[in-house]
């Protein structure tokens, strides 16, 4: 072996420190999950990313020149262990999967033939959000005079985006603009994100600044990719060395759609013009914040710490906007803004890009 894979001391420390920040990052996890009441998808993914690349680190340490044996034991315990952790985690993704599936997946899941999850609710939701009838209710005979009451549809996804405030169109045209010297694959991922936002409908007040302002969060960040250091370079540079990627794939696309529906799951409440509680939605948004992924040591940080900034802007606005009904979008903008972040790094493509950038 060459004298690169000897065994020193510093690195042992390195790696310990590392097992160290993935257990407090899994315990976050499971204590986060469990305050929240659910799990998330992406959150999970991205941490078997993690998983994987500190087990194989940790693997290339037991073959290193010179590891004493007791050291090698306890270094070949961890990767056991860590293994056997990396096993189970896709399996509760799938779970998790499962259960942020919207309802008229499950039926479409009925049809084909696949089992489906079953409700246990006796009221069961549709995809725009609003109550839709079960099958016992077809049985039930209205009384004679009844007055039918039209329960507020909270909000629908349509098939085309209507780009209303025209910041699909400028940011389609400043992605295609730099895309002869810049990779795009980051920036056209926040591009999707736009136009998911824009795929939501709803008679409710609240509904353009529902869209609006993240909108044009996710508009400076993809001109803060494109023009402005470190992240113009960093792209640049990656041009020369990969080749232009100007599209996303069907798992990257998916996860896109399903944080978006998550972000509008969690305004429900407000675009039906119902009591929200404030204290709660903060709470939410505080702990999404806290479990923010920075992935491992091997990625570019210095665009991770911008959308992490923009992340701790929209929680400060959901703090102190000078509305309520604002404090909840900034709320549940800075849970999107966090889950697209985990979704990001539990997709190949994006974390590779960010690790061919770390200088």
């Amino acid at each position: 072996m060459s004298e690169d894979s000897s065994f020193h001391f510093e690195d042992l420390i390195d790696r310990l420190l590392l097992i160290v920040t993935l257990n407090s990052t899994l315990i976050h996890f499971l204590l986060s999950s469990q305050v929240e009441g659910n799990i998330d998808p992406d959150r999970v993914d991205s941490l078997t990313q993690g998983l994987l690349r500190t087990r194989k680190w940790m693997e290339e340490a037991t073959t290193m020149k010179g590891v004493p044996p007791s050291t090698q034991n306890i270094l070949s315990l961890i990767v056991k262990r860590l293994s056997q952790v990396e096993s189970l985690l896709p399996k509760l993704s799938d779970k998790a999967k499962q259960a942020e599936k919207n309802p008229a997946q499950e039926i479409l899941s009925f049809l084909d033939g696949s089992k489906g999850v079953p409700r246990t609710t006796a009221t069961a939701k549709s995809v725009t959000g609003s109550p839709t009838s079960t099958a016992g209710d077809a049985d039930i005979v209205p009384l004679v005079g009844e007055t039918e009451t039209k329960t507020l549809e909270a909000y629908r996804k349509v098939d085309v985006e209507d780009d209303q405030f025209g910041l699909i169109g400028q940011t389609q045209r400043q992605i295609q603009q730099y895309s002869a010297r810049c990779h795009v694959l980051l920036p056209t991922w926040w591009l999707e994100v736009l136009r998911e936002l824009h795929r939501y409908k709803s008679e409710s007040p609240y509904l353009g600044d529902v869209i609006e302002l993240p909108a044009r969060i996710i508009v400076a960040t993809t001109k803060g990719l494109l023009t402005e250091a470190p992240g113009a370079r960093l792209l640049q540079d990656l041009l020369k060395s990969r080749q232009q990627e100007s599209y996303l794939n069907g798992s990257e696309q998916e996860r896109i759609e399903r944080a978006v529906s998550k972000y509008f799951q969690g305004l429900e409440g407000l675009l039906k013009k119902q009591d929200v509680n404030l204290k709660d939605k903060i709470l939410e948004a505080q702990t999404a914040f806290d479990g923010f992924n920075w992935g491992g040591p091997e990625l570019e940080k210095r665009l991770i710490k911008r959308l992490n900034q923009q992340c701790e802007e929209a929680l400060h606005s959901a703090e102190e906007a000078s509305d309520e009904p604002r404090q909840v979008i900034y709320a549940e903008i800075t849970k999107m803004l966090c889950k697209l972040q985990h979704a990001m790094l539990a997709e190949p493509r994006p974390r590779e890009i960010l690790a061919q950038m770390k200088p």
